[in-house]
């Protein structure tokens, strides 16, 4: 996960709301969002099938289940100048863990719940995991551990965190605040499409999909907007780039769901829970 604009009011109706958006190798092969892993019967996301983790986690809130909770986690970087994209920060030595267990253990725990002798097999991350009574970015840059509880309104999570001055923070949260969706509860019970639940957000991800792309300077002149949410990076013949998008909603005791693999496409958007 690249980019998470979370909206959270624990008085509102509906406290929590997502919008997540998954940047990723393009031939790195995943499977739409259902119950993937049995040793975690409450959680649905989308299944790395590589690593056989996941970039997001939902607790569905059934009985006896998962509550119904989120784990997304976002690619960090370290402090120092060898932090570079795609090196690893894992000591020589020391089992090197995939981020994609993250998820998975905050949505079922409700916390991160890792102490510095486990936290350094994984590389730098950012993992959020919120319910309709709190939202918590945990951090780890390689060194050190952060935690920080997201304040109510809208945050825009990127890979430096919750980074205020960050190009898509500065251009969409003013944007993604615009468009708040204020639903009604029962609108998790009844609703059949996305913008039932998530107003204008859908068309929001939709239009931004359509537009100019992050290219991390290897795009053409012209071409790379450092603000957009979408990403397109061509590494000569591997292109990363931004693959899919999820919506999420919850209250203390329902969670929804929706999911596009085909970004821009407005008929491509699917519920899911």
């Amino acid at each position: 996960m690249c980019t998470v604009i979370v909206c959270f009011d624990p008085e509102a109706q509906v406290p929590l709301l997502i919008a997540a958006i998954r940047d990723e190798m393009l031939e790195r092969r995943w499977e739409w969002p259902d119950r993937h892993w049995p040793e975690h019967p409450g959680l649905i996301g989308g299944r790395d099938t590589r690593e056989g983790g996941t970039w997001l986690a939902a607790g569905a809130g059934e009985q006896g289940a998962s509550p119904p909770r989120v784990g997304a986690v976002l690619n960090g970087f370290s402090p120092d100048a060898s932090s570079a994209p795609g090196r690893s920060t894992v000591p020589a030595g020391v089992p090197r863990f995939s981020r994609g267990r993250l998820p998975l253990r905050g949505a079922e725990r409700g916390d991160l719940g890792l102490g510095p002798a486990e936290l350094r097999h994984y590389d730098p991350f950012h993992l959020l995991v919120a319910d309709a009574g709190k939202a918590v970015l945990y951090g780890w840059n390689g060194s050190g551990r952060t935690e920080e509880e997201l304040p109510v309104g809208v945050s825009v999570l990127v890979n430096t965190g919750l980074d205020a001055a960050a190009p898509r923070a500065r251009r969409f949260g003013p944007v993604f605040d615009r468009g708040r969706p204020r639903p009604a509860a029962e609108a998790l019970r009844s609703a059949v499409e996305p913008g039932e639940i998530w107003g204008q957000w859908p068309q929001i991800l939709n239009e931004a999909a359509r537009g100019k792309a992050r290219a991390g300077g290897f795009g053409p002149k012209g071409g790379d907007d450092p603000s957009s949410l979408i990403a397109h990076v061509d590494l000569g013949g591997h292109v990363w780039a931004t693959s899919s998008m999820s919506l999420l909603a919850c209250t203390a005791d329902r969670m929804r769901y929706a999911f596009t693999g085909a970004p821009g496409d407005p008929e491509a958007w699917r519920m899911v829970v």
